[in-house]
């Protein structure tokens, strides 16, 4: 198993199979089975610094108002292709990625 500091993935952009970028890493979930704890998904984009900073309601009224578009998105674990820590890519394209509210 190869252990990864989660803390230097935080900021970094995230591209798809074609280049094009998806966001950048700004939550990380994880849960807990017995004394260990696993990823299950990475959250990319502006609304996920703010669900990180526990102000989503505020970040979203202010990226409304500045007319920001897009949502969350979200990344299964085993999506994020981490072989290269300064290039990471997600195994499919942007448009499959799931959205969150």
């Amino acid at each position: 198993m190869t252990e990864i500091r989660l803390e230097l993935l935080l900021g970094r952009q995230v591209y798809d199979l074609d280049g094009e970028a998806v966001g950048r890493v700004e939550e990380i979930r994880a849960e807990a089975r017995g004394a260990e704890l696993y990823v299950v998904e990475y959250h990319l984009g502006p609304y996920s610094l703010f669900e990180r900073l526990s102000a989503l309601a505020i970040g979203r009224a202010v990226l409304t108002a500045i007319g920001a578009s897009g949502r969350k998105k979200a990344v299964p674990w085993d999506k994020l292709d981490m072989r290269d820590l300064e290039h990471l890519q997600v195994t499919c394209r942007k448009a499959a990625l799931h959205t969150l509210d």
